[in-house]
């Protein structure tokens, strides 16, 4: 996963439009920090979702079983999903519809309302494979998204600026590449939104990064990002 400062103002004018809602908006705030969760892994419960002992413990199991993550702490919706909240999903649906149709995708994967010290567990999305877009929200940076090398036992860590992040990457399909999964997690200690999107062309992808960010920075060349071909 990689991080650019986002510079597109149509992107960042209907990003803005759900941070009024949510951050603006104290009734809202208090409505889904009251429905926030934690959930709890029922097969690896020894140590916190976003801990490194935790991860440790999920590499014994098979990998699908961390397709998804199994523990957190938080509330999650997404544009076709209305099984997580129906009280998040009826304030973020039409909000959603506008970057769908910038972005040019409707795999909306993730709309997940963090609250103080809300978290995703250790998880890969195998099951979700493709070219991905990562928005992220940050009251004042103290979040964080953190992500695992199987193949250098190495943690890298990307910190939240404050307001909106902005990350591009690839999730390898745990059927064809089980040992490339992409490991990930994050925390944060204040509220925190963040929406996932999966991008299947592969130029589609590339064209919104560069027409979103300042290349000058881009910390690698795209084409060494996933395969050649469409997901």
């Amino acid at each position: 996963m990689h991080q650019l400062t986002l510079t597109n103002t149509t992107l960042l004018n209907n990003l803005l439009n759900l941070t009024d809602c949510v951050f603006n908006n104290q009734e809202i705030l208090d409505g889904l920090t009251a429905r926030c969760r934690y959930i709890t892994d029922n097969i690896n419960s020894n140590h916190i979702g976003y801990s490194n002992k935790y991860l440790e413990e999920a590499l014994t199991y098979p990998v699908k079983d961390y397709s998804f993550p199994r523990c957190g702490y938080g509330v999650d919706t997404g544009y076709n999903n209305k099984r997580q909240s129906g009280y998040w999903h009826k304030i973020a649906r039409p909000l959603l519809r506008p970057l769908i149709n910038y972005i040019g995708s409707d795999l909306n994967t993730l709309c997940m309302f963090y609250p103080s010290n809300g978290y995703l567990g250790w998880h890969h999305n195998g099951n979700a494979a493709g070219y991905t877009l990562v928005l992220t929200y940050s009251v004042d940076g103290d979040g964080y998204f953190k992500y695992y090398n199987q193949h250098t036992n190495e943690y890298n860590v990307l910190q939240d600026s404050p307001g909106w992040n902005f990350r591009f990457g690839y999730y390898p399909d745990q059927d064809r590449e089980p040992e490339n999964v992409f490991w990930h997690t994050a925390f944060t200690k204040k509220p925190r939104l963040t929406l996932g999107f999966i991008v299947p062309n592969r130029t589609m992808w590339r064209i919104l990064i560069e027409e979103c960010c300042s290349l000058d920075k881009l910390p690698i060349d795209l084409s060494e990002i996933g395969p050649k071909e469409d997901v």
